[in-house]
Order: structure tokens, then sequence, then C-alpha cells
């Protein structure tokens, strides 16, 4: 849909097939046909610029010009549902903004993977853009899909919707430079020396598919702000995006606030599916951010020799939380937190056989729980304040034995109300944790079968050791979130603590969560439950007529209460279902 514009906005039509650059541009009739030509062009508030449905360009497009907040530069199709493609032909970026605001980008594919030098063995280029050699902050052997600058004024108001980038590899001339393709890339350069502090702010990813990338998916990049935590980019928001066979993560923001990425899948980030990938990655991990909610998302099969996480929480953050998300068959593992952080942590997510990384010695060096001091190469040891894993619920197969890692000097960390749940056979899981110079907190946490964990002292206080009773037994294993569920018969039931009698308070996020990961509501007079699902008597809290749908895993519009299998009606079904979610007593 084309925003609309104010009444001197122009609207310009671009025509692989049909176009000519003499045109006017003014109708699908006369439309010009090179992105060359559109690149002589500034635009205004309001404007759009379309290409055509299922035409094909070679080169990389540079909006030039700002719109406003009520009329943003609108880039996108007409004339049919294939998407337009831009083929970045080996120059920096398909497309490129540079120091303007206000611009919305939809509809389009993007791919970069061609040669950065011309037939003459020279650096393909666009005039006018920061040297000669376009290498602006990244390098010019570096690619993108689509690169966006701040390096002389900060930059606002972007939205990137239904857009299909891939193939995203750079033509190396060094070693260390053949992984460095990124699918989108926020880019903000400042100088404090001069009291110049450049960033970006209101960036909106909704529908993206990123995919077969050299390193990162998306990366929201600051430089020049180093040791500083006053200036961060800020209102980040990702809904709906998939991320697969990236070369690093999927998604990593730095120097940011107020970011929101929820409904996303993440899958195979850290590929090794084709040489030029870095083939090491989490699905995401914020980096120096702040106030950071990831909730909603699958993250799956992420690869490489260390992190390779789900998700995890690198260092210097402040309020990150996971929750509500599905972790599965990730090489590294599920939790992994950094040193320097406050309030950091994760709480109602399931993890499904995370861990089972090898590494070149043959050791099984996966793990259930990393927890490090660490922040930099050359920074020593950095413990963190508040860090928290509660409620969530965890399995581990037979043919994989990952370890509980707590390293030293690591500062603060709250772990209650986790149930970790063994199937019977395979090696026992190892526990590696430093009591001594760590103040530890774990509590009402249930382990089954205990048989296969060699736990420590540390990370038993009031534990079960009970089998949980999860209400399908028989296909552990699986990424189906229902099968995880307790029923009220469990040893689980309402045999927890409330995580906000033990964690301090904090202005972004507060521990009365008042919803597990199926959206069942706490009344907060009975004692929680051990695990991600909270029954209560099939109440669950959506919303006023809203139920949670766990095949989509979000709140729906429900026709009435007690429609457990979210078809419409009462049934016997609902009445099946009701009895396995809390059993027939």
């Amino acid at each position: 849909m084309i925003c609309t514009a104010h009444v001197s906005a122009s609207t310009y039509y671009v025509s692989s097939s049909e176009g000519d650059d003499s045109n006017d541009g003014q109708s699908p009739a006369s439309a010009f046909q090179s992105i060359g030509h559109v690149n002589g062009m500034s635009f205004g508030a309001g404007d759009s610029i379309l290409f055509q449905s299922g035409g094909y360009w070679e080169g990389m497009f540079w909006i030039q010009g700002t719109g406003s907040e009520d009329d943003p530069i609108f880039v996108g199709k007409y004339g049919g549902d294939p998407k337009p493609v831009i083929n970045g032909f080996g120059y920096q970026a398909c497309l490129l903004i540079y120091n303007d605001s206000y611009i919305h980008v939809q509809d389009l594919e993007l791919y970069n993977e061609a040669s950065h030098l011309d037939s003459q063995g020279e650096i393909k280029k666009l005039d006018g853009f920061a040297g000669e050699s376009n290498d602006w902050g990244s390098g010019k052997n570096v690619r993108f899909g689509i690169k966006v600058v701040a390096d002389s004024e900060s930059i606002e108001g972007f939205r990137f919707s239904n857009l299909y980038v891939h193939d995203v590899f750079p033509t190396p001339t060094s070693a260390e430079n053949d992984h460095k393709g990124y699918g989108i890339k926020i880019e903000t350069h400042s100088d404090l020396a001069i009291d110049a502090a450049h960033l970006a702010h209101d960036i909106h990813f909704s529908d993206l598919t990123v995919s077969r990338t050299g390193h990162y998916g998306i990366w929201i990049k600051s430089l020049g702000l180093s040791q500083n935590d006053l200036l961060k980019n800020q209102f980040i928001t990702m809904e709906s995006c998939d991320f697969d066979n990236t070369g690093g993560a999927g998604f990593v923001p730095n120097k940011s606030e107020f970011v929101l990425v929820e409904h996303c899948t993440f899958n195979h980030s850290g590929s090794n599916v084709d040489s030029r990938m870095w083939k090491r990655g989490s699905g995401m991990w914020p980096f120096d951010c702040r106030n950071v909610i990831s909730q909603h998302n699958h993250f799956m099969n992420a690869h490489g020799p260390i992190d390779s996480y789900g998700a995890h929480i690198d260092y210097g953050n402040e309020n990150v939380v996971f929750q509500y998300n599905i972790s599965y068959n990730n090489e590294g593992g599920f939790v992994e937190i950094l040193g320097d952080n406050i309030n950091c942590g994760y709480r109602y997510n399931i993890s499904i056989n995370d861990g089972y990384r090898i590494d070149l010695n043959g050791v099984h060096n996966g793990r259930t729980y990393n927890v490090s001091n660490y922040c930099g190469v050359n920074n020593g040891a950095c413990p963190s304040v508040g860090s928290f894993i509660y409620n969530n619920t965890i399995f581990i197969g037979d043919t994989i034995h990952p370890e509980i890692r707590i390293k030293p000097n690591i500062g603060e960390l709250h772990c209650y109300n986790n149930l970790l749940f063994c199937s019977p056979d395979g090696e026992a899981l190892s526990c590696i944790v430093d009591v001594e110079t760590n103040d530890l907190n774990f509590s009402h946490n249930l382990y089954f079968d205990s048989n296969r964990m060699n736990l420590t002292d540390a990370i038993v206080p009031n534990a079960i050791f009970t089998n949980p009773m999860l209400t399908d037994q028989d296909n552990l294993g699986s990424a189906n979130p229902l099968g995880y569920r307790i029923g009220l018969n469990s040893p689980a039931f309402q045999s927890g603590l409330f995580p906000s009698d033990l964690l301090a308070p904090n202005s972004f996020f507060d521990h009365d969560s008042v919803a597990g990961f199926f959206g069942d509501g706490m009344d907060f007079v009975s004692q929680p439950s051990i695990g991600v699902h909270q029954p209560s008597l099939g109440f669950f809290y959506c919303g006023d007529d809203v139920l949670w749908d766990p095949v989509s895993s979000k709140c729906v519009a429900c026709s009435c209460a007690g429609d457990f299998n979210f078809d419409g009606a009462l049934n016997i079904s609902d009445l099946l279902v009701f009895f396995s979610l809390f059993g027939t007593e």
C-alpha cells in the first residue's frame, strides 16, 4: 500500500523492460528505465519511486532526499505480484541511504554477490559518495543488501517491509574479508571529541526474509561511542521476520535502546552451507544495549565453534529479557550471559535439545547455561548485577549431554523455577559452577532424571527431583511446544517461587509477569508453577475475548471462553484438551 503523499509530491515509475530515461517517469506508460537515472535525482517529502513488478536492475540505488514524519519518501513496486529485483552487482549495496531520514522501503528483492571490480579491474563506484572507492566506514570489500549511513547528522523514520534480501557476499582480497556480507546494516558514526553524536532512531523491520549472507542478517552498529552509555540508537522494532542460513547472527543490535523483536524466526544462524560464510552465530545477540525485549520468536539450528546459542546476551547491556521464545537444536546451547550486564536474563522460554556441540578435540562443550564475566579481550573480569534465569522448561535428549557452566567472578545470578527434563538414557550432564567468587541464588528448580546429572550442591537448594509428568512425554524432543505443558497433578504445579519477591524491580520491565508461555494467567495468590506453563484452572490471559494460539505463538480472537483448540466452537475436543492440560481430578 502506497503512503498518502502531500499535495506537491510526485510518483516516479521505473521499468527495466518498457521504460526510457528520456521519459518524464510520471506514469507507467512514461517510466524511466535505469537506476543510474534515478540516482541523479533528489526526492522530497511524500515522493514515491516505484519499480515495475518482475523487473531487473544491476547496480546501487542511492535514495537521495529526506521525507517527513507525515510524508515519508516511499520506495516500492507497481504492476503485479513478483518483486522487482535489484542486483547490487558488486557495488557496496543494492540500496543506499546516506544522511537522509523518513524513508520507507518495501516489496523488493535484493542480492549482491558479484565482483566488486569492473572489466578493467577497477573498483565499481558511484560518483559523489564518500570518496572514490565508496569505502566509508565498513571498507570497500564489504557488501550489503541495504546500507543506511549517518556520518554527519542523526537520522530517523525508516520502515523496511516485505523485502527479500539474500546472497550477500563480498569478493575478498584477503582471508579476513571473506565473510563480510550483510543483509541490512544501519551504521552511525559519532565523534564525541568534537561533540558530534550521530544516531539512528525510529526503525521498523517487518515481514522481511533475509537469507544466505556472509555475516549478519541485520546489524545496527555505532562507531565512535565506545565507553559511553548515555548515547544510543532508539526505538528499533522488528516483527514477523525470517532469517535463514545467515553466516553469522540473524540480528545484532549495538548501542541501541527500546528494542522490540517478536514473532520472528531465526534458523541456521552461523550457517556453513557456503564457504564465504563466517560459520558462527547465535540467532540474536544484543551488545551494549538497553531496554530490549525479545519474545515469541523461534531460534533454531544455530551453528558454530563458539557462541551459537539460540540467542545470547553479550556484554555491556542493561534490562534485556528473552521471554516466550522457543530455542531448538542450537549447537552452542540455550543460555549465554556475558559480563558487565545489569538486569538481563531469560524467562518463560522452552529449550529443546540445545547444546550438542563437540569441539575439535572431541569434547562435548555445548551448554544449557553458560554465564561468564567476559567483556572484551583486554578488559579483565566484569561481573554482572541482577542476571536471572527463571521459569524456563528445558528438554535434553539421549544423544547430547550439555553442561551447566558458571565461571568465576560473574557477580549475581538468580535461577528459580526452571524445569530441566532429561530423557533417561545417555551420558550424564556435567556441572561446573564456581561458588567461592559468585553470588548465586538457585532455588525451587526441578531436575529430572537426576541420575543423568552431576549436580553441584550450589544449584540444588529446595530442588525437586521428581518426574514433572509433562503432558506428552512420548514425543519430547519435537519443536511443538504443546508437549511441554504440565497438568494440575504435576509436582511442578504451584511449587515455585514468586520471582518478584526475590529480584529487584527495574524501570523497564518487572518480574510480576502476568502470563506464562502459553498465555496462561497467574492470580498472584497461588504459588507459581515450575517451568513455562502456569495452569490455573483453565484461565488464560491474553486480554478480553482473546486466547493464546501455541501454533502461531500469538494471542488470537476467540468466540467463546473454553475454546481450547481455537476452532471457534465448544465441543468434546475442547474437553479433551482441558483434561490433557489440567487432569481429570
